[in-house]
């Protein structure tokens, strides 16, 4: 089933509406030779990327429509258009609408906005440069193969422009060279001319072809003495949910459907039966390491919180770690259709709007922090499996969009 809560990448821009016939190399009295970005232009039009207008001109000033950039975008990764059951994501660009199936086949590349269960696409408004940024890295595939350094982004001074879910994608785009600011600034919400977004995509496209694969031989390889065997604790791992991929993530295992909402994760379900939503973490699990710890903030909007961390889990049993209103719990959930918790141990604590829970499992001893303060410990919790990860009751979200409980700042780290 389809994430109900991730965010639609659909945005951006295309050059022109109104194709015109030209010589095998376009030329277009307003772009001279000695124009900056003529090459661009010119290569782009050539393979039928971009077109001009039917009076022989670019206009190379005009802005570009969040529209016409989903056009371009189509002809830049080489979509053929099925007409075939495509169905409306956006509210604003129906069937009927010039670019309907421009912009339902360009959304892998592109951006769109979301309000509630509603999405819109904004079609009429001009694309701006976070956006080209956001289609250029995922035309070339660098949000897959490119970690993001997010404090690549606080050397301009208007980072705090740069909108939330995009942020990793403008930083892998600077990392990669593939856009930079001036005057230090990176000015992400500025139009994108159609002269900018010619070169800006022509760039991507050369370096999408400098990256394009060839068979090669390699030499016989030198025999390497071996390598005493050492096993490898798993690598700890943090999460902020800046990326609303969940790539951390086991969302496939999942119970609940998972997604991020203002950089915190949270969860739902169309399953009146489920009553235990478990995020399973990905890391090496073949390890099994005696110790180790897992912390994160609960953040309740509206609820009780009943939310927290999940460990030992197996085949849909694990044990959890939850806060609520007046204490945290650690018990066994033994089948997520049954909302009855097999209590181990709990402590008084009194619910607040942040509450940061520590989880540390030392063999067979469980031990809880709330806010870095130990509240209790527990022994002869038998390591049983090895999911872990984040826990959420199904009460925890069913006051949603408007009460819900959050999870935010994930910290996973495996202890010699």
């Amino acid at each position: 089933m389809k994430r109900a809560i991730s965010f639609l990448l659909a945005v951006m821009m295309v050059f022109t509406i109104v194709p015109f016939v030209s010589a095998a190399t376009p030329s277009f009295s307003d772009v001279p030779r000695n124009h900056w970005a003529y090459k661009a232009i010119t290569e782009m039009a050539e393979k039928g990327i971009i077109v001009g207008y039917n009076d022989k001109k670019f206009r190379p000033n005009n802005l570009v429509t969040r529209a016409e950039f989903a056009k371009i975008m189509i002809a830049a990764a080489d979509v053929d258009i099925d007409k075939r059951n495509i169905t409306q994501t956006f509210q604003d660009v129906p069937r009927s609408h010039w670019s309907f199936y421009y912009v339902e086949y360009a959304k892998p590349y592109l951006t769109g906005y979301k309000s509630g269960n509603r999405y819109t696409y904004k079609p009429d408004q001009p694309a701006v440069r976070e956006d080209i940024a956001v289609a250029m890295v995922r035309l070339l595939g660098y949000d897959k193969k490119e970690k993001a350094d997010l404090n690549v982004l606080k050397k301009f001074r208007d980072d705090d422009k740069i909108s939330t879910n995009l942020r990793s994608y403008i930083a892998i785009a600077i990392q990669t060279n593939l856009m930079q600011g001036s005057d230090n600034r990176f000015r992400p919400l500025d139009a994108i001319t159609r002269a900018e977004a010619a070169s800006l995509l022509h760039r991507a496209l050369i370096e999408k072809k400098d990256n394009e694969e060839t068979k090669v031989v390699f030499p016989n390889p030198v025999p390497e003495p071996p390598k005493p065997e050492k096993p490898e604790l798993p690598a700890s791992v943090s999460d902020n949910f800046s990326n609303t991929e969940l790539k951390n993530w086991q969302s496939d295992k999942a119970t609940g459907v998972w997604g991020v909402i203002n950089k915190q994760v949270t969860a739902i379900t169309t399953d009146d039966d489920i009553e235990h939503f478990f995020l399973p973490l990905i890391w090496k699990e073949s390890t099994k390491p005696e110790k180790y710890e897992l912390t994160v903030d609960v953040n309740p909007s509206g609820t009780n919180g009943l939310g927290g961390l999940f460990f030992n889990g197996k085949d849909d049993k694990a044990h959890v770690v939850y806060v609520q209103k007046d204490r945290v719990v650690l018990g066994k959930v033994n089948d997520v259709e049954d909302d009855e918790v097999d209590v181990i141990a709990s402590g008084n604590y009194k619910l607040k709007s942040t509450n940061r829970l520590k989880v540390v499992v030392n063999k067979t001893t469980v031990s809880i922090y709330m806010n870095d303060q130990f509240l209790f410990s527990q022994q002869q919790v038998k390591q049983e499996g090895t999911k872990l990860g984040l826990y959420l009751q199904a009460e925890a979200t069913k006051g949603a969009p408007r009460n819900m409980t959050y999870l935010d700042n994930f910290n996973f780290k495996a202890v010699e």
